[in-house]
């Protein structure tokens, strides 16, 4: 070998050498030393590519590094950013209830499958309460606001007819600014959320359980709250029944907030709560 060649095979090596800093970029710089000796000297060893290939170093392996993520990658050599976390969000899985949340990764058992609302109101609007409407009758109901055609006059009321199967919200409160009555009332100066409703039956011998679902959320943050309420409903008397949540309650976060309650009563029959009625209570103000 002449010393020319011995000069360019040192030229060759110190470059190689010098090709990346990684792993990877030294293997390329083996496969291209090796490649240059066979085209330079006629022949060379190609075994070192074996080697280079097969060998415990496997090079930077992107991937997440981080333990606690879904996709953990336990032989990554460097971060690429692409670490997944489960979130778990507690809600109605279900498209086709009323209540359904698309943001939901988990169903809370609360959806509400609405297929028709007896005795219902859709919003903020008050149904028509059935009765008799007459003040000298015997069944006389001060709360009806459409007459059914149901008066008694008769001289010894023996029984009471009425509907022993659903209850419903009683529109106590008058809004001067609508016009209208509602079936809720909010208290503007509760340290989080206060709101009363009366909740009566069609019958005043019929006294059943109710359950009133009530959700809120915030409407910035997308903050939400939830809470089962059970009630004992002594048929058409005057019951307050409170939905509250204090300041703790909706994680000390003021602006405001929606409320959506919806209410069952007690079937014997089928031996489960049946959906009955709903309203929406859309911007409630907490202040602290």
């Amino acid at each position: 070998m002449t010393e020319e060649d011995e000069g360019l095979f040192e030229t060759v090596g110190r470059a190689a050498d010098k090709i990346g800093e990684t792993s990877m970029g030294k293997r390329i710089g083996a496969i291209v030393t090796v490649l240059l000796l066979a085209a330079l000297s006629g022949g060379a060893n190609f075994t070192v590519l074996n080697e280079y290939f097969n060998g415990d170093d496997e090079g930077p392996i992107a991937g997440c590094m981080q333990t606690d993520a879904t996709n953990y990658n336990s032989k990554a050599t460097f971060d690429d950013g692409s670490c997944n976390f489960l979130v778990i969000i507690y809600g109605c899985t279900n498209t086709e209830a009323e209540n359904y949340s698309p943001q939901a990764t988990h169903d809370d058992g609360r959806c509400v499958v609405i297929n028709e609302i007896p005795n219902g109101t859709n919003g903020n609007e008050t149904a028509a309460i059935y009765g008799c409407m007459d003040t000298t009758a015997n069944n006389y109901d001060d709360k009806a606001t459409e007459d059914d055609g149901s008066c008694d006059y008769e001289d010894e009321y023996e029984e009471e007819h009425g509907n022993h199967s659903s209850v419903h919200f009683y529109p106590g409160w008058y809004n001067e600014e609508t016009d209208n009555a509602s079936v809720f009332w909010v208290d503007r100066d509760a340290e989080g959320i206060s709101v009363l409703t009366d909740i009566d039956t069609d019958c005043y011998d019929y006294n059943t359980s109710v359950l009133v679902y009530v959700d809120v959320w915030h409407e910035e943050s997308g903050d939400y709250n939830w809470s089962d309420l059970y009630f004992t409903v002594n048929g058409m008397d005057w019951d307050s029944h409170w939905f509250n949540f204090t300041f703790e309650e909706l994680n000390n976060t003021e602006g405001n907030w929606s409320m959506w309650v919806a209410l069952l009563v007690w079937d014997t029959e089928s031996e489960d709560y049946i959906f009955q009625q709903q309203f929406n209570i859309p911007r409630i103000r907490v202040e602290v």
